[in-house]
């Protein structure tokens, strides 16, 4: 409710409780003697005989001073009763009005006697929040400016303009009727406390008492013995975190969460457990950690089957939530629950489904540099079951998918694959087993078939940041090429200069020396594809001509480099027995000559690389088609662009300072 300006506020105050004025009683007064006096004057004219005097204290019937003119023509003595009646409500007007300022007066005392009790309140009020706020305690709610605190001070008499102060008086009923030792009379104080809340906002609920009120509710929902009151505590609790959001901090300083677990873990009574879920899931949003570390996680995941469609949507609602910004030290708390959320991950409803995949790739994107984590959240099938839910994307009605999902689900799935790739090299490996492939096939086979129907200059028909986690994904199928490379000493800076980490993932550490050398150890990744070279021939032949076509297609240039850094992986780590095969049905040569010259720093890069590698490789075979297709010359004519040495090495010291 928006509060009135101050001064607009202070003559209402005023005009509330400020006595009324005598001059109206006397006005009134003087203006029933006026029309006394001509009623007197018309009926005397009328009349032969005046009327005879009555005694003052005769009051007689003031009503009849309206009587209609058959009444006024009647005879002599009939007409004494109007008479006597003007005569009695003038007498009765005059003294009236010698008693009426006694009676204001009386009014006026009452009323500022209450504002002084109201500001006497307000001043305790203010002295134990001064107090609490020396010793250091923390303070929820209550009034947050001064125009507020004033509004409470004249809160006595500002019933109409201020709805907290109205309350005021019912909120200290309630409170001591919760305090007391009657259960019945404390389960009135709580529905009425409900109900007072459920329509409260935090503006008029100003002034509540959070800290009051809630350590009251919390010992009542330790009440086991009362099942009906400690539902209606939990009710309670959540209309206070509805009308006023910080009290969440209160109840999690008072030990609520624990409890608000073990009601959703005994499940003895499902309107109790539903209405803990409920506190739960608004605990959450604010305070993930501290519902986690109570054992939240497992408490709304553990009999999730047993509540109907939108509770258990709320239960993973919950538990995605508690995964946001999870330390990598606190990755034992939820431990227990992921084979509980991959079992979820074949539900049939849409939206439930989505809230598993968003926890999955909020852990995953937490535990991103920790490749044992990595691997506990993979341990319980994740790994299969994303894969199924990314099928989706190319054949919807005809995957295997439980249920489709949104286009944003589909590329946070594909970020989270990328992501444990990248983290762990055991992961890269089971992916590349479980055909991941195939599956990249069918979704960029699907893309390049929309665009040859325009064109490949046309762009690819999928958004763009899903169509580049596709090749995210496929990028960190494949290990890191080696440092000593020209792709990775430059064109990785050229493609992502917002991307590099100051950390180095375990799995990840290339050596210095390039792979031609032939005197470095292989790392893991790599051995995985030297132990089983048919896993990098299975994903060249799928995808290589794939990415050449994407290329073409696509008009975003962070997708057309990262479809050139595929192929370079490609070209690099395929065995040499069997890279003439695989390439000879590609025109790799008329591919790489304009790339070379291409405004696009990182393409020219990443297509020199492709060059000097198939010329290391198959110096027979491309000798001829570079000279054929223009490649030795494009590359002779970048060279000539490039500054001397003495200058290039001048550059490279300024832009290293």
């Amino acid at each position: 409710a928006a509060f009135p300006s101050s001064p607009g506020l202070l003559r209402a105050a005023r005009a509330q409780w400020m006595p009324p004025k005598r001059q109206e009683d006397s006005g009134g007064s003087s203006g029933s003697g006026r029309a006394t006096r001509s009623s007197k004057r018309s009926v005397s004219e009328r009349e032969a005989q005046p009327a005879p005097k009555r005694p003052r204290s005769d009051k007689g019937k003031s009503k009849q001073r309206s009587m209609d003119t058959t009444s006024e023509r009647a005879d002599e003595p009939a007409g004494d009763a109007p008479r006597r009646g003007n005569e009695a409500a003038a007498s009765s007007s005059g003294g009236g009005s010698s008693h009426e300022p006694s009676a204001a007066q009386q009014r006026a005392e009452a009323r500022q006697a209450a504002l002084e009790a109201a500001e006497r309140e307000a001043l305790e009020m203010l002295d134990e929040s001064s107090a609490r706020a020396r010793a250091g305690a923390p303070s929820w709610g209550g009034p947050s400016h001064a125009l507020q605190g004033l509004l409470r001070k004249l809160g006595a008499g500002l019933d109409d303009l201020l709805p907290s102060a109205s309350s005021h008086g019912r909120l200290k009923t309630i409170l001591a009727g919760l305090k007391g030792p009657d259960e019945s009379m404390q389960l009135a104080s709580l529905t009425e406390l409900c109900e007072v809340l459920s329509i409260g906002t935090e503006e008029s609920m100003s002034s509540l008492s959070v800290d009051v009120f809630t350590p009251l509710l919390i010992s009542l929902l330790r009440q086991e013995h009362n099942p009906d009151m400690m539902l209606l505590a939990s009710r309670a609790l959540c209309h206070l975190m509805d009308a006023i959001p910080s009290s969440s901090a209160a109840i999690v300083h008072f030990d609520g969460v624990p409890l608000f677990c073990e009601r959703l873990l005994s499940i003895e009574y499902i309107d109790l457990a539903e209405q803990a879920l409920h506190a739960l899931e608004k605990l959450s949003q604010e305070h993930p950690l501290a519902v986690l570390r109570a054992g939240g996680m497992l408490a709304v995941l553990q009999y999730v089957d047993f509540f109907a469609m939108g509770v258990q949507r709320r239960a993973v609602a919950t538990a995605a939530n508690m995964c946001r910004g999870l330390p990598v030290e606190c990755a034992h708390l939820v431990a227990d629950s992921v084979p509980l959320l991959s079992n979820l991950l074949s539900h049939h409803d849409q939206k439930l489904l989505e809230n598993v995949c968003l926890a999955f790739a909020r852990l995953a994107e937490a535990f991103s540099y920790s490749a044992p984590q990595l691997e506990m959240l993979a341990a319980q099938g994740l790994l299969p079951n994303v894969l199924r839910l990314v099928g989706g994307m190319a054949s919807p009605g005809q995957s295997d998918a439980p249920v489709a999902v949104s286009d944003a689900t589909y590329t946070m799935l594909l970020r989270m694959l990328a992501t444990l790739c990248h983290g762990s090299a055991s992961l890269c490996k089971q992916l590349l087993q479980l055909d991941a492939s195939s599956t990249l096939h069918d979704v960029l086979s699907a893309d390049a078939t929309a665009s040859q129907g325009s064109g490949f200059a046309a762009a690819i028909s999928r958004p763009h940041d899903q169509l580049y986690q596709v090749l995210a994904l496929a990028h960190e199928l494949l290990p890191p090429l080696p440092k000593g490379s020209p792709f990775s000493a430059g064109a990785a800076r050229l493609l992502a200069p917002k991307r590099r980490s100051k950390r180095n993932p375990e799995g990840e550490a290339a050596p210095v020396a390039d792979s031609s050398a032939g005197e470095r150890t292989p790392t893991e990744r790599e051995q995985a594809l030297l132990d089983q070279p048919e896993l990098v021939e299975l994903y060249a032949s799928r995808l290589f001509a794939l990415f050449m076509h994407v290329h073409s297609g696509a008009v975003n240039a962070s997708v057309r480099s990262k479809s050139l850094s595929c192929m370079a992986k490609v070209l690099h780590f395929y065995p040499a027995a069997g890279l003439r095969d695989m390439v000879r049905s590609h025109a790799i040569a008329a591919f790489l000559a304009p790339l070379i010259t291409s405004q696009e720093h990182a393409s020219a890069l990443l297509a020199l690389h492709m060059a000097e590698i198939l010329m290391t490789k198959l110096p027979a075979v491309y000798t001829d088609k570079f000279l054929r297709e223009g490649v030795f010359d494009a590359a002779g004519r970048l060279a000539a662009q490039a500054p001397p040495p003495a200058a290039a090495g001048t550059a490279a010291a300024t832009a290293a300072a």
